[in-house]
């Protein structure tokens, strides 16, 4: 493939096959209780491993595992904050998405807000987790409900801050 086109190759196979998403994770470590995971990742049947391969190397980053419980899909997975920073956001910044743009740039701006620490304080958090279900379909596939999840964050958020008040007033 003529290395002229291997952009548009990519930008559209992305539309096709790509998929931008931010998993929501309970983890009562957390400082809310959850944690945003955010994921690129390609699908393709065994038989076009060289495309994930291309695609590798175009964005530098990234690994081709088989899909669990199909071994006939593989899958490129970029799951590393600071490779879809350095190498994803620029790539699909320069080479626009048709169809899928719109869950590439709240994918970049929740990607990004995490970068600024906003994922560190509850407002801002809460206004990431609001911009995750409003990608892929409105967050309709999600697996829980954005009322409970913000329910959970702010009462975390609650005892977390009791907690902090009585640790400071003991030791007064």
């Amino acid at each position: 493939m003529k290395s002229k086109y291997v952009k548009h190759y990519l930008r559209g196979f992305t539309d096709a096959e790509g998929c931008f998403s931010i998993s929501l994770k309970k983890d009562d470590k957390a400082r809310f209780g959850w944690v945003l995971d955010p994921l690129f990742q390609i699908t393709q049947h065994k038989k076009g491993a060289k495309v994930l391969e291309i695609f590798k190397t175009e964005l530098k980053c990234g690994r081709i595992i088989e899909k669990p419980g199909q071994p006939d899909l593989l899958l490129l997975l970029i799951d590393n904050r600071r490779q879809l920073m350095e190498h994803v956001i620029p790539f699909f910044e320069k080479n626009k998405l048709l169809l899928k743009n719109d869950d590439f740039e709240k994918f970049k701006e929740i990607i990004t807000g995490m970068e600024n620490k906003m994922h560190q304080r509850r407002g801002d958090f809460i206004e990431l987790i609001k911009k995750c279900y409003e990608m892929n379909m409105e967050g309709k596939q999600r697996r829980y409900k954005l009322e409970d999840i913000l329910k959970d964050v702010n009462k975390k958020a609650g005892s977390s801050e009791t907690k902090s008040q009585t640790q400071s007033e003991n030791a007064l």
